[in-house]
């Protein structure tokens, strides 16, 4: 995985952090909750990728960046984080992500 620039804001802390999860083989184990304004979702990990924006390849608005998916353990659907939409905090297993 490539990791941008734009998205040295805490994302690639978490990119690193599940990295190294995956590596050790225990990233299934986590519990990760993400705290917004007004809202907490507890999550587990599903997987990382890289996409885009959905703009045209030759649109100057086009955009490439890498997203993680997790799925919200409440409602059982998948979600996407990004350097775009990261939460205010981060935890896993209790211990500060970002």
């Amino acid at each position: 995985m490539i990791l941008f620039e734009k998205e040295n804001n805490g994302f690639i802390t978490l990119v690193h952090f599940l990295n190294k999860a995956w590596r050790d083989g225990t990233v299934e184990e986590y519990l990760f909750k993400f705290i917004y304004d007004s809202k907490v979702i507890e999550a587990k990990y599903n997987t990382m990728f890289e996409t885009d924006n959905g703009e045209k390849l030759d649109s100057p608005e086009y955009e490439v960046y890498n997203a993680i998916a997790f799925e919200n353990l409440e409602t059982h659907e998948l979600f996407e984080i990004n350097y775009k939409n990261l939460p205010k905090e981060l935890y896993c297993n209790s211990k500060r992500i970002i």
